[in-house]
């Protein structure tokens, strides 16, 4: 078993705010999951194209959680939903760098993110998840 921590990751505000590296590891972690994947780089982001988006949070709430190992980010998760008194979805993703796969890691951060969604009262999950299994449809 692997001996790892999982916190939430404050959004910085910008490239020289506290927390950029860890957001531009996120990124990094993000963009080779995906490529993974879906077999291209073609929808890789930098850190800075990716903030904007982490930053617009008046209309759905953002979080996102880090897995660490020995201080490195190896694994996020992300929670998202919509502002509303009768909205109860919510949209989570749960990644880990495939070299930290099968330790338990994956599975803590969806717990972190389910768990979430619950105490919000959000019964309707909808996970993203990319995967280089997954047969194409022609």
């Amino acid at each position: 078993m692997t001996d790892f921590s999982i916190d939430e990751l404050d959004i910085p505000a910008g490239a020289t705010a506290p927390g950029w590296p860890d957001f531009e590891a996120v990124a990094a972690l993000r963009n080779e999951i995906e490529a993974h994947g879906f077999g291209t780089t073609e929808l890789n982001y930098s850190a800075a194209e990716l903030l904007p988006v982490w930053l617009a949070t008046k209309h759905d709430p953002k979080r996102m959680f880090v897995a660490r190992v020995g201080g490195a980010v190896v694994g996020r998760a992300a929670y998202e939903t919509l502002q509303g008194p009768n909205d109860d979805h919510a949209w989570l993703i749960a990644q880990v760098l495939p070299a930290w796969r099968n330790r338990g890691i994956g599975t803590a951060l969806a717990d972190r993110v389910e768990l979430l969604a619950a105490t919000e009262n959000r019964h309707e999950l909808i996970v993203y998840t990319v995967s280089a299994d997954a047969r194409a449809n022609a």
